[in-house]
């Protein structure tokens, strides 16, 4: 390492030259030598400018692999149970192919030589960018397809998903000398992936070592394997996929509600997270779901909860995202909205229909996920402040400090032209314009004032908050304080409040995903000109893909004429609607998020959650929030060789799944972290080094091919839809939790309705 490439403060220590610093000063010197050495086990000191970044093959390749996972991805927003491809996959991707490019193409434009690093970034952060999925979808399709606002135009959809997927844009780019240049700001998500960029462009993947193995053919065949595995669990017998236990003795016993789930063998990623958080996430998941809502559910702790969902099949509800009437009957989120007679682009709340069902209920389960979302937002703040408070404050004072001080790696960035401000500055007011435009005049009902509010609260919370997660890796979330807000300040506009919660949500979300991607530029000397245009085209582009795949897929399962009624206002029934959570596709995301709409929106917080109302009680989750994670803390201070420093209370009360997916996922996914997260990284160090991330994309990848096959071959055609054949292991519940006799006739009414037939459930008695 050469000398020249060493900051002063990696100097050999000038002992003479500290005595003039104070103790807060000296103890600053120290935090920043330790980011170094974090660093430093992973990126270079060094930089060659002259290697090219922006070249014609990223383009190439970044935008095909992004536009294809991007597609994916919105395709499985339809999914029951919450799934994504990872960019990461796209690291082992692009690598073959860019080689090969490199080797076949012309020299000159389309090949200006080897493929380096800087290229392999570059790509990565292009996927990265189109891999997430705009949380605007959310808005058109409840607006558009729900919620039957059919007059709600696709160029305003478009319009709404490219300004919120860039209105943060503006704000990472202003913030990149406070989140991105200081050392301090190390985000420390980056680093695996700078450390298998490293292993793949050095010389350690080949034979001779102890496993000798590539990378790559390790990927090829460990997703090939996951791909028909993932045949048996998504299509041939979903059970192995669902394992409840108790289901087995219980399915035919006259009261089955202790049926809760048990273990599953379809998983995907657990080996990715580290070993602590997951132990903390199952812990709080099963705590959650297998004695606290249990309880809740048998004292009615929330008023009614044994009421609900009485005249359904089960005879009960826990687990979905529905709303029900006083007497626990479901009710359309349709039926709470009417258009605004003064002003027809409003949908506000249908105030006859609300006074008529109130108060409107939700299940056990619902109730839990809202007081336990109170509980992480204020646990969060809280244990980020005692457990990395004084850190943050140390590191920032030397990021203030050193803001004209630059590091090795600041300094070797100066090599290349920085963007300038007003580049950033241009697509802040533009986003704002069109932003404005398309929600005062395209459907979205959210007045000016609330979109320059929501540009405020995300200005005011992306640098504390970017702080927070550039050092500690976690970051806190507004969605639920911004719904608490605009709910209060737009009652009964469901749409405005929808609106505002993106807004809000995805300036500050995504601006500090834009701002780490552009530290992994830094740490690899990426042009920073070429990071903004690379950045801001794939956002666009994704913004585009994924609004249109969105709405294909919706309007490409047809619809169905029906009576025009409160809960059918244009006449018809989408039939991507009618999907059920047998399928694997019954849009719950989305469902989720139009209840939270009617929550928040329509009805508001003032009422749902009200001294009058039975979820007033769930507001105690605040007060939960700002005490519990002390305890941890302090028992840690008593005990420091202890475990309590492992013991994180936000991810122990974070429900990892919405409310209505399967939740027979608990113990697989434990038993594959504990395997490769402990005995292999424990025991077999180099194998867990070099395969895991690779072992966790290609389960991604083998999963995500083979359930985009299914869908399309099994799911796509609502008038031809062809499910496997039932027997004992695909039933028309994979959990088993139901009667024998209801069995038979879903089993019955599933393939009478398959290719191309129509059942008639009064002619079979099974069904009767």
């Amino acid at each position: 390492m050469a000398d020249s490439h060493k900051r002063q403060g990696d100097m050999p220590e000038d002992t003479e030259g500290k005595l003039g610093l104070s103790a807060a000063d000296l103890e600053e010197e120290e935090y920043i030598d330790e980011i170094y050495e974090i660093i430093d086990a992973v990126v270079p000191r060094t930089d060659d400018p002259t290697l090219p970044a922006s070249t014609a093959r990223v383009w190439f390749l970044g935008l095909v692999f992004g536009s294809m996972i991007c597609a994916a991805n919105t395709i499985f927003t339809y999914r029951t149970n919450s799934f994504t491809i990872s960019a990461f996959v796209t690291v082992l991707l692009a690598y073959p192919c860019g080689l090969l490019m490199a080797k076949v193409l012309p020299h000159g434009l389309l090949n200006p030589g080897p493929f380096n690093y800087k290229e392999h970034a570059l790509i990565y952060v292009m996927t990265s960018c189109m891999a997430a999925t705009p949380y605007a979808l959310y808005n058109i399709v409840g607006q558009k397809y729900q919620l039957y606002q059919t007059d709600l135009s696709l160029i305003a959809a478009f319009g709404f998903a490219i300004v919120t997927q860039c209105f943060g844009y503006g704000f990472a780019g202003l913030t990149r000398r406070y989140l991105v240049r200081p050392a301090a700001m190390l985000w420390p998500s980056n680093l695996a992936t700078i450390a298998m960029l490293n292993s793949l462009h050095g010389r350690d993947d080949g034979a001779g070592s102890r496993y000798p193995m590539s990378r790559f053919k390790f990927f090829w065949l460990t997703a090939s394997a996951m791909f028909f595995y993932q045949l048996l669990p998504s299509y041939v017998m979903p059970m192995i996929g669902a394992l409840s236990v108790i289901c087995w003795f219980t399915n035919n016993k006259s009261d089955n509600k202790l049926a809760m789930t048990g273990p599953s063998a379809n998983c995907t990623t657990p080996s990715l997270p580290p070993l602590w958080a997951m132990l903390n996430q199952f812990i709080g998941t099963w705590v959650f779901l297998w004695i606290v809502v249990p309880i809740c559910f048998y004292t009615n702790a929330f008023g009614n909860d044994q009421d609900i969902a009485k005249t359904s099949v089960r005879g009960f509800a826990l687990n979905t995202p529905s709303t029900y009437n006083k007497n626990g009957v479901r009710i359309a989120n349709t039926n709470f909205v009417i258009r605004n007679p003064d002003d027809t682009n409003s949908l506000i709340l249908n105030q006859t229909f609300y006074d008529e069902s109130k108060p409107i209920l939700i299940t056990s389960y619902f109730a839990m996920e809202y007081t336990n979302s109170f509980v992480v937002f204020v646990a969060a703040l809280v244990h980020v402040g005692i457990w990395y408070g004084k850190d943050i404050w140390h590191r920032f004072r030397a990021t203030l400090k050193d803001l004209d001080k630059d590091d090795i790696h600041a300094t070797l960035m100066d090599a290349y032209p920085e963007v300038p401000d007003w580049w950033f500055i241009l697509v802040l007011v533009a986003t704002t314009v069109i932003g404005i435009s398309v929600c005062q005049w395209g459907g979205f009902d959210l007045p000016w004032w609330g979109t320059i509010l929501a540009m405020l609260l995300a200005l005011i919370s992306i640098i504390p908050i970017g702080t927070i997660q550039a050092i500690s890796g976690q970051q806190i979330g507004l969605n639920v304080m911004s719904e608490f807000l605009i709910g209060l300040l737009l009652p009964g506009r469901i749409s405005a409040v929808m609106a505002f919660k993106t807004f809000s949500y995805m300036a500050m979300y995504q601006g500090l995903s834009l701002v780490a991607d552009m530290k992994l530029g830094h740490y690899l000397k990426v042009p920073p000109r070429a990071m903004f245009m690379a950045q801001l085209v794939s956002t666009v582009l994704s913004a585009i893909i994924s609004t249109g795949t969105a709405a294909a897929i919706y309007e490409s399962f047809g619809k169905r004429t029906v009576p025009v009624s409160p809960q059918y206002p244009a006449g018809f029934v989408w039939l991507m609607q009618e999907q059920d959570d047998a399928s694997g596709w019954s849009s719950n995301n989305y469902n989720t998020f139009l209840s939270a709409g009617a929550i928040w929106g329509a009805i508001g917080p003032a009422r749902f959650f009200g001294p009058d109302s039975p979820y007033f009680k769930t507001l105690l989750g605040f007060a939960v929030g700002l005490i519990l994670p002390i305890i941890p803390w302090y028992l840690h201070k008593l005990q420091p060789n202890s475990f309590w420093h492992l013991v994180n209370i936000p991810l122990i009360f974070i429900f990892p799944a919405f409310s209505g997916a399967r939740r027979s996922d608990l113990i697989t996914p434990l038993i594959i972290a504990i395997g490769v997260n402990y005995f292999i990284k424990k025991y077999r160090h180099t194998w867990w080094k070099k395969y895991a991330y690779v072992m966790s994309a290609a389960f991604d990848s083998g999963t995500g091919v083979m359930l985009i096959i299914l869908f399309f071959m099994v799911n796509f055609n609502a008038q031809y839809q062809m499910p496997f054949p039932s027997w004992f292991m695909n039933s028309g519940d994979a959990e088993r939790c139901l009667p024998d006799i209801t069995l038979t006739c879903m089993e019955h009414e599933t393939m009478g309705n398959a290719y191309g037939n129509k059942f008639e459930a009064e002619q079979d008695p099974s069904c009767q």
